[in-house]
């Protein structure tokens, strides 16, 4: 009988526990391009499929997508400069690195990938800012920073970085004119140090990922901000309205991240 009860408060325990480990960070910037900004969170990817389709049809772009902690949140603005866009799911690596083969081929850049429930979702756009759009992997983060490096000094850039299934994946674009540091971090109290001490430094932060148990940030010197903020939490009713208190401070959302 106490064995029983024991694992009944474990199995109503445990969630609320691990909830409360989770975090969302909702990154925003002034100078943004972005119109008439919303998103849409959703309990399964193929009902967030459902709201891409019906905002690409009332004139929305899907900007970001981010999954974690049972939820799917899709990211969608006008006035992107976006002409066309589409999104490829596929199960394996492998076949979404040929799918994203086939796109870029076709005049597409990848412009976010998430991965969860088992399925990779890469965004792609055409007449994005991204124009010669590379990638490199690596099995662990230290081989991905000399990768990195290597690749600043043949004038690439980040565009975001990624880590699944055990790979390191960083995107990168040509662009010599924009300076970049990447940093990381075991714990958010430390990421935020970093993220301080990088805005004082007149760095903006252009991507944020959680993966391999670590905070990993891309920092770039671009002229399109203005001022950045973030908000943090790991219940959405919070976030809403952050949201709509920085929305009408005059940011606009750039990226939505998760992580623990």
């Amino acid at each position: 009988m106490k064995k029983a009860f024991l694992l009944f408060i474990m199995s109503v325990a445990m969630p609320l526990l691990l909830q409360a480990g989770h975090k969302w960070v909702v990154t925003y910037a002034k100078g943004a391009p972005y119109a008439q900004e919303g998103y849409v969170v959703t309990e399964r990817w193929y009902k967030l499929a459902r709201e891409i389709d019906k905002h690409w049809k009332k004139g929305y772009d899907l900007i970001d997508v981010a999954q974690g902690y049972t939820k799917w949140v899709g990211l969608f603005a006008k006035n992107t400069g976006f002409k066309s866009q589409s999104y490829v799911t596929r199960r394996v690596w492998a076949d979404f690195r040929n799918a994203l083969k086939e796109k870029l081929d076709q005049g597409y850049a990848l412009i976010d990938l998430e991965h969860g429930d088992d399925i990779y979702v890469g965004v792609f756009a055409k007449g994005s800012d991204i124009k010669n759009p590379t990638y490199i992997t690596a099995d662990y983060y230290d081989n991905l920073r000399k990768k990195v490096r290597k690749a600043w000094a043949k004038g690439y850039k980040i565009t975001f970085i990624r880590y699944y299934e055990g790979r390191w994946i960083a995107f990168l674009d040509k662009d010599a004119k924009t300076p970049q540091k990447l940093d990381s971090t075991r714990t958010w109290k430390a990421f935020h140090r970093i993220l301080d001490q990088r805005w004082k430094e007149g760095y903006y932060l252009t991507d944020l990922h959680f993966g391999f148990d670590q905070w990993v940030g891309t920092f770039s010197k671009t002229q399109r901000y203005t001022a950045q903020a973030y908000d943090l939490s790991s219940k959405w009713g919070r976030l809403n309205n952050l949201i709509k208190k920085r929305w009408k401070e005059g940011y606009q959302i750039v990226q939505i991240t998760d992580g623990w």
